[in-house]
């Protein structure tokens, strides 16, 4: 397979070597110790260290490794399994990857096609330095989504779980027979927790209804993922909390409500959307 990474300041082929990755034009980009490619430049940057803070993706690996998400992981990656049927090869790029686990899971679950190759991409460098200790196989790799660092139709799935939908940009790098697979809230998502935040819980809208006026997409299935999980020390209520945006929209006040349970149970509640990209016809 060719290559299919950019360079960020020219746009040409980069390609990723042992200790760099660089281009045609010798813009060269140093590997990490820990593994990853940083191609955010500084003029994409709003600040020095710009997406989730260290903590937050602490918080989140300490929840998501203790298991209350694996049924999503593994509705994802059957998704992508089908999404790839009869494929030998392919290049899957989870866009908002966070500290890496759905990705991580997805290639785990896909072991058995050794040509299947995987990009982890997120603004934040503490994220993805935590995601090279899943897996130092996948490329990982700190830029934005809405810039990303692919040709365009270089991809044959774009995953997006539960993070912004970068519309033009996925119809840009998802190959015409490719697919968008997006992992939405559901309509009881995180009930209990946001029945502590909330005066009134109003229902999150059905997930597909999320991208009824993109006119560049085509919805081909979906599956709603619903059960309860039982949060048993505060703790872990304040991981989950760190991983959600209520966390920086909510008062000091309110963040004390959740910081005083010791129990909570709440539906965990995540439709896997699989979209197909519409063909742009030739002007």
């Amino acid at each position: 397979m060719l290559p299919i990474l950019k360079c960020p300041v020219c746009q040409g082929r980069l390609t990723v070597g042992a200790t760099a990755a660089g281009c045609e034009l010798h813009h060269s980009f140093d590997l990490a110790r820990s593994g990853y490619l940083n191609l955010l430049l500084a003029d994409q940057r709003r600040s020095t260290e710009p997406g989730d803070s260290p903590d937050m993706m602490r918080h989140r690996r300490a929840f998501l490794l203790a298991g209350y998400y694996d049924e999503i992981a593994q509705a994802t990656a059957a998704a992508v399994s089908d999404a790839l049927t009869g494929r030998a090869h392919a290049s899957i790029a989870d866009l908002g990857c966070g500290e890496g686990f759905f990705l991580a899971h997805v290639k785990r679950t896909l072991a058995a096609h050794p040509a299947y190759r995987y990009y982890g991409i997120d603004i934040s460098r503490a994220g993805v330095k935590m995601a090279t200790t899943h897996d130092r196989a996948i490329t990982w790799i700190v830029a934005g989504i809405h810039r990303s660092p692919f040709e365009a139709q270089s991809l044959d799935v774009v995953l997006s779980m539960c993070a912004p939908i970068a519309g033009d940009e996925f119809q840009r790098v998802i190959r015409e027979d490719g697919a968008l697979i997006t992992v939405t809230p559901g309509p009881d998502h995180l009930d209990a927790l946001r029945a502590i935040i909330y005066p009134s819980v109003v229902p999150h809208l059905p997930a597909p209804a999320l991208m009824d006026v993109d006119t560049r997409f085509n919805l081909s299935g979906s599956s709603r993922v619903r059960y309860p999980i039982d949060l048993e020390s505060q703790e872990v209520i304040m991981d989950l909390l760190s991983m959600t945006p209520y966390y920086w929209n909510i008062s000091l006040e309110t963040k004390s409500r959740v910081e005083a349970c010791s129990r909570l149970r709440v539906t965990v509640d995540l439709s896997v959307n699989v979209y197909s990209a519409r063909v742009i016809p030739p002007v």
